[in-house]
């Protein structure tokens, strides 16, 4: 998977006043193959201006330029403002070619969510190249997915906010890793991590060699425990032939959950239709069981050929 740019040139292509607002306005922007964004501008933002643009999960160093996204920790998150959604932060730019990659100009990062040391364990290796890493690219940027979900079934599945575990079987017995590295199963103190006891709670020591199972850790002590679950618990959302190097379609992840007893992450819908970018931000509006709002959903092909998510607007995290 190619690296998600984070930070690049761009250019206002479109201005919409803001019901309500009279200092700020909604601004589309041309990112060039980074995609097409909207996002709350100053009303002195002119259309054809060139801006830089930061996207969801940038972690912005300290800086003058913007300086008032330390009240945000430096970190770029979808948001709403007067009921438009601001899925960036825009400023004012170079004139350079939409889509011309600035986060290492920049000094910008990808935010990683935090682990706790007590949970996270101790590293054995790096990530396994021949598995691609749990890190879905947002819809903006992939327009050519978006116009597939008319030509191929798809189904979107509820984005579960806890920590990615990746599980396989070879040889050597059963591998664990977490978003980026392999872990051992027990640290030099002898405590075990959250991603090897949801390893050994669903008995992944079944997982038939060949196969790499994907998961979402999930529950108290994870994340802030969004879903308000009361025991620490999985939800399955990709299944890999890491002999083939191709994911394997829905209906072979939900055979293998059944006789590993693994939840998948929950069905919100299914089709074979397009939908527009407005639609899709509707459909991610989606709540938890205990009725706080959802991190948003991934919408893959059902032959798992494609992929992509949709961040939930309202979300809080």
């Amino acid at each position: 998977m190619a690296v998600q740019k984070l930070a690049v040139a761009g250019r206002i292509c479109t201005l919409t006043p803001i019901v309500g607002a009279d200092r700020i306005q909604l601004a589309g922007v041309d990112c060039g193959d980074a995609g097409r964004w909207s996002g709350v501008v100053s009303i002195e933002m002119q259309q054809g201006a060139a801006v830089t643009v930061f996207l969801q999960d940038a972690l912005l160093p300290p800086d003058p330029r913007w300086a008032f996204m330390e009240r945000h920790h430096w970190r770029v998150r979808m948001a709403r403002f007067k009921g438009a959604p601001s899925e960036c932060v825009i400023i004012e730019g170079d004139d350079l070619p939409p889509g011309t990659d600035l986060m290492a100009q920049l000094g910008v990062t990808k935010y990683e969510k935090p682990i706790p040391m007590s949970m996270a364990g101790d590293m054995l290796g790096g990530f396994p190249s021949v598995i691609p890493k749990t890190d879905e690219t947002n819809f903006q940027a992939v327009p050519e997915l978006v116009e597939r979900m008319g030509q191929d079934p798809w189904y979107a599945s509820e984005k579960a906010d806890g920590t990615s575990c990746t599980v396989w079987n070879d040889e050597d017995g059963l591998h664990v890793c977490s978003r980026n590295w392999e872990l051992r199963e027990f640290g030099a103190k002898g405590a075990g991590n959250v991603y090897w006891q949801a390893a050994r709670q669903y008995g992944l020591e079944r997982l038939a060699p060949g196969l790499a199972l994907q998961f979402e850790v999930v529950g108290p002590g994870i994340q802030g425990n969004p879903m308000g679950l009361k025991a620490v618990e999985a939800r399955a959302f990709t299944l890999r032939d890491t002999r083939a190097h191709r994911d394997l379609p829905l209906a072979e992840l939900e055979r293998v959950c059944a006789e590993l007893g693994m939840p998948l992450a929950r069905l919100i819908a299914s089709g074979q239709h397009a939908l527009s970018a407005d639609e899709l931000r509707e459909l991610a509006q989606i709540k938890y069981a205990n009725g706080k709002h959802a991190e948003g959903v991934v919408i893959r092909a059902a032959d798992s050929s494609w992929s992509f998510k949709v961040i939930n607007l309202l979300y809080k995290d």
